[in-house]
């Protein structure tokens, strides 16, 4: 038997993230415990502007699902959720991407798409080290 694995999925409540959240939930609710599921699925997002909390409006509330709002630019916030969830596999979606928006204010792009993406990266392998693994 497949050990059920936990899934962060950051920018999930965006267009992409979503659909793969909802596609991930729909699997595991029919019991499917194969490759590529999971028992339970935590959101980060920062619900800004291409972040929209009700497309995940029909999963919140169902076991194994968390919806949290937050930043991945936040390292004890993701260090947090890792811990508490012990998260084993991440999906990022999470990114400025609009690009008009990039060329009126440039920063907010660095800052999420790299730092906030360091940020991630540097959290989980933190974790992963502190559970033993290589």
């Amino acid at each position: 038997m497949i050990t059920p694995r936990v899934l962060l999925t950051t920018g999930g409540a965006g267009f992409i993230g979503s659909n793969f959240v909802h596609y991930c939930q729909g699997q595991y609710s029919k019991g499917q415990y194969s490759k590529g599921q999971y028992s339970e699925i935590c959101v980060l997002d920062a619900l800004t502007y291409a972040g929209n909390r009700a497309t995940l409006g029909d999963l919140e509330g169902q076991d194994g699902f968390h919806l949290i709002e937050g930043n991945i630019c936040d390292a004890g916030l993701v260090a947090q959720i890792l811990a508490a969830h012990q998260i084993d596999t991440v999906v990022h979606f999470a990114a400025e991407s609009h690009v008009d928006r990039s060329i009126s204010g440039p920063a907010a792009f660095v800052q999420t798409n790299v730092v906030g993406t360091f940020t991630l990266l540097e959290a989980f392998r933190h974790h992963w080290q502190e559970r033993g693994k290589p």
